[in-house]
């Protein structure tokens, strides 16, 4: 049986940005940190929040709640959050499946 990989989280700030990256697998374990992370994030006054996805490797359906309640609180502060760099087939099948493909990728309104 593989290893999980834990999560890892680092955050960038720059004007109204912030860029989370992201790696290892989201899961029941480890979604609770992502959505300390993103809130840490929300709660700073950003306008846009990239979360950049390409270490991570899997994720299951409850680190895409996760996502999605981070992606509402965002809408409900006038910002935009955002995945970017999804390269995990894993991760983008369930982002297809889900019908949050869209809604998660789309580039933030200008």
């Amino acid at each position: 049986m593989p290893e999980e990989l834990p999560l890892v989280a680092a955050i960038e700030r720059a004007d109204g940005h912030i860029k989370i990256a992201v790696s290892g697998e989201i899961d029941i374990l480890s979604a609770p940190k992502l959505r300390v992370t993103l809130d840490e994030a929300l709660s700073g006054g950003a306008r846009v929040v990239e979360v950049d996805f390409s270490g991570v490797e899997f994720c299951d359906c409850y680190g895409l709640g996760v996502l999605l309640e981070a992606r509402r609180r965002a809408t409900e502060q006038g910002a935009a959050l955002r995945l970017v760099s999804v390269t995990s087939p894993l991760v983008r099948s369930l982002l297809q499946r889900s019908g949050t493909a869209t809604a998660l990728l789309r580039p933030p309104a200008t």
